[in-house]
């Protein structure tokens, strides 16, 4: 039965469609609201974003009328179980309404990973479009919610989660997984600042840094990590090796260097560039059975025994609402971290100065760059997640990775804190 079926099966039993709490109406939130309002079996129930109007901005272009910006949380809550589209200007207090499952949609590490730690100590499932977050907290947020009754996600749509998907199948049909990831479908250049792409992010209405982040490298560091993190494939080599690559070359080229490829390790996290891979996601697998590899033949799948499994699209917020479905009817998770397996760390952009107070991902100072965890470790290396608003105390040439040595924190950070008790849970083997 599909979840529209079963989502409309529920809303018969219960009285009313699952209840989503949106938090964030900008670009993307906005589309998000729009598909959900769209779903059969399922509403956004209310709305949270700094900028109230934006929530009935985006309510408004949904269709919805009649929306209400509500401060008071009991009265909001009231609203919503009365089907009163509310708009709230506090992230923190969507757990405390009647809803089903918080929709993090912030682009905020900081706060999406606050957002998600507060829904599921308020017992709320949560399910987040900001990777960011989940790439440097992810672990501790998804033992919390698997030690009790929540689900935590990373929703659907995005090239990480569809790639678990391909590893998912390809591991179902008995076939052994080489590699994994996805095509890069911008440029690559690791010394991008937020001027350098300002005239095509005003093109495209996106928020320069947030297209740097992109441009930068950084972007694809995040999601091959999360990737890494969630299938516990690792990295081949610091970086990745991101080859130059057509869908065609994938089962040539993303296989072990003694069978003609470039991984000297396998399975490995990857991306490409160039070619026609983008906006594709793709898993490299091997057939380890003649009688297998001739029916693959014969079915056109490929020249065994190396074959490219390959979907050419990912659709981000189209596909975002599917991880609620999965996660209300299911109680199961599309995508979470499992395991620690990858850190994307910071490498400088240019010369920094000791005393600069450093920008994060998309801005003037650093991009990510993904190594072994056990090797960012032995570095000392700060998480690219925690960066920003970091005190450099020493003076950094360009490329050189930047340590928790080189920094001032402020310890105070929640997101600070949360990765201070991963990491001491992760030493005591506790996660």
């Amino acid at each position: 039965m599909s979840y529209t079926q079963r989502l409309l099966e529920r809303q018969r039993e219960v009285g009313h469609p699952v209840r989503v709490g949106v938090v964030g109406a900008g670009q993307m939130g906005s589309g998000l609201i729009a598909q959900i309002e769209r779903a059969k079996g399922m509403e956004v129930a209310a709305v949270a974003d700094i900028a109230p109007q934006r929530g009935v901005d985006a309510y408004t272009k949904a269709g919805r009328t009649g929306v209400v910006v509500e401060s008071d949380v009991t009265r909001a809550a009231e609203l919503v179980e009365a089907g009163t589209p509310v708009v709230i200007n506090d992230g923190l207090q969507m757990p405390k309404l009647p809803v089903d499952i918080v929709l993090e949609v912030s682009g905020v590490p900081e706060i999406a990973a606050q957002i998600a730690f507060a829904s599921l100590i308020g017992k709320k499932d949560v399910a987040l479009m900001t990777v960011e977050a989940d790439v440097t907290v992810g672990l501790l947020l998804s033992s919390v919610a698997n030690s009790g009754n929540q689900v935590y996600t990373i929703c659907r749509g995005d090239e990480p989660v569809e790639c678990v998907k391909l590893v998912e199948y390809a591991e179902d049909l008995g076939l052994t997984v080489v590699a994994a990831g996805k095509g890069k479908n911008n440029p690559n250049r690791h010394t991008d600042v937020p001027e350098d792409v300002a005239e095509e992010a005003a093109r495209k209405n996106m928020n320069p840094r947030m297209l740097c982040e992109f441009t930068d490298g950084t972007k694809t560091q995040l999601e091959m990590c999360a990737l890494s993190n969630a299938t516990g494939i690792p990295v081949d080599v610091a970086g990745m090796h991101g080859p130059s690559c057509s869908v065609d070359e994938l089962a040539t080229k993303l296989i072990p260097a003694e069978d003609g490829g470039i991984l000297t390790s396998t399975p490995a996290v990857e991306y490409t560039v160039e070619g026609d891979v983008a906006p594709g996601i793709f898993v490299v697998v091997r057939s380890e059975d003649p009688v297998v590899t001739h029916e693959l033949d014969y079915l056109k799948f490929g020249t065994g025994p190396y074959y490219a499994v390959y979907r050419p699209h990912h659709l981000a917020s189209i596909e975002a609402h599917l991880s609620i479905s999965e996660a209300v009817l299911n109680r199961s998770a599309d995508f979470q971290t499992k395991t620690w397996r990858s850190e994307v760390t910071a490498k400088a952009k240019f010369p920094l100065k000791a005393g600069t107070v450093l920008e994060g991902m998309g801005g003037h100072h650093v991009h990510g760059w993904t190594l072994d965890a056990d090797d960012a470790r032995e570095l000392n290396a700060i998480p690219i997640g925690l960066v920003q608003g970091c005190v450099l105390k020493r003076d950094l040439e360009a490329g050189e990775t930047l340590t928790y040595d080189d920094v001032e924190v402020d310890e105070t950070r929640p997101l600070v804190a949360m990765r201070r008790l991963q990491d001491a849970l992760l030493a005591s083997h506790v996660l």
